[in-house]
């Protein structure tokens, strides 16, 4: 783990699903000395969208807050950790890989994580299941965070009654790999037809065309005035790239080309919203 000492301003920021677990859990957060803690807290039945964190709500304490059916374990684990960090617990689909992946980058574009004058962040992809690990995992890769493994010494098996390990063995650091994320323009528009599509309307080149202009988004500042020039901009530096990646779909409809917003279109903008800025 990055053991570096931070900026006088900069806090430790760590995420960790809460999982089956209470010393991989808080062991590491003790002993790289913690600041702020995000516990994800599996939700599976939540209402909110994918990548969505109140804040305000994650900041009640285990008795306020909108978590329950925690193991006496696992709200230890939370109160342990609350004697030397600031602990909020954020309800998570933890078996939603894109869930987990939009709360963590929420988390990380709240901290300013990767930002000169942001906080360090950190993530935790031993302490849920496996789904949760990789959309952490992800996340770290998108913004630069620094995700960790953590070894248990023992193992025990039934984790209705008692955590699933025991102790901390190793602390191990993961690879990181820059990832080809989509660009905010990109998820603006995924977004547009999103939020389109929920209204049951067709969205056609122009109609984004027009969004755009209005929203001043980047891909049509130099683009010109002429009609063609904007279709080609929209073309090469947003509609190009999503329909490579699988994002949309075009369908020629009269002369029209109607974009349509794919099912994995729709899991990234949930994943990636977070660069909007709450817009």
């Amino acid at each position: 783990m990055d053991t570096t000492v931070p900026r006088v301003s900069e806090r430790r920021v760590h995420v960790a699903p809460l999982g089956h677990e209470h010393d991989r859990i808080v062991e590491p957060l003790r002993g790289h000395g913690a600041d702020v803690v995000y516990l994800l807290t599996d939700a599976p039945d939540r209402v909110a969208a994918r990548g969505v964190v109140d804040f305000e709500a994650a900041a009640a304490g285990p008795d306020g807050s909108l978590v329950d059916g925690l193991a006496d374990y696992q709200r230890d684990a939370w109160a342990a950790a609350a004697e030397f960090a600031s602990v909020r617990a954020v309800p998570v689909a933890l078996a939603d890989v894109y869930d987990v992946l939009g709360v963590t980058t929420t988390i990380a574009a709240k901290h300013g994580a990767g930002e000169s004058d942001g906080d360090r962040l950190f993530a935790n992809v031993s302490t849920g299941p496996r789904i949760a690990a990789v959309g952490v995992a992800i996340a770290c890769m998108i913004v630069g965070a620094r995700p960790y493994s953590v070894e248990p010494e023992t193992h025990r098996h039934d984790v209705r009654e008692e955590p699933l390990t025991e102790g901390v063995a190793e602390t191990v650091d993961l690879p990181l790999y820059p990832m080809d994320a989509p660009t905010t323009d990109q998820v603006a528009v995924l977004g547009r037809l999103h939020e389109r599509d929920d209204d049951h309307l067709t969205t056609d080149k122009w109609n984004l065309i027009e969004w755009a202009r209005e929203r001043d988004l980047s891909f049509l500042r130099e683009a010109g005035e002429s009609r063609t020039a904007k279709y080609r901009a929209l073309e090469t530096h947003v509609l190009g790239p999503l329909r490579d990646r699988g994002y949309v779909e075009l369908e020629d409809v009269g002369r029209s080309d109607t974009v349509r917003l794919t099912e994995t279109g729709r899991r990234v903008f949930f994943a990636f919203q977070h660069k909007l800025g709450g817009e």
